[in-house]
């Protein structure tokens, strides 16, 4: 499945709106996560360098917010996932997205 995601730090409040689109489903996403506490997201990399791992696996709570079947072109994946991000204003100082 295709879809948006929002991961929440439960000790800041502070959100962070996510997909996964192309070959990439949700649970490969969520497994990259997993294994670094970042996915590679520029803001939550800087958060890992600073508390470390654990800080993710005990911090985080993850929750699907939408899900699309593979075949969803990307743009709609894309689009969904900005309106969430102007939602839930994780752009700025209430999250974790910088775009």
């Amino acid at each position: 499945m295709k879809g948006v995601y929002l991961i929440v730090d439960k000790n800041t409040g502070k959100k962070y709106v996510g997909s996964a689109y192309n070959d990439v489903g949700i649970w490969s996403r969520w497994s990259v996560y997993a294994a670094t506490g970042h996915g590679w997201n520029a803001a939550l990399v800087n958060l890992m360098a600073e508390r470390g791992i654990s800080y993710a696996r005990e911090r985080f709570r993850m929750t699907l917010l939408e899900t699309w079947p593979f075949r969803t072109e990307d743009k709609i994946i894309l689009e969904r996932e900005s309106h969430w991000k102007e939602a839930l204003l994780t752009r700025g100082d209430f999250g974790y997205n910088q775009n």
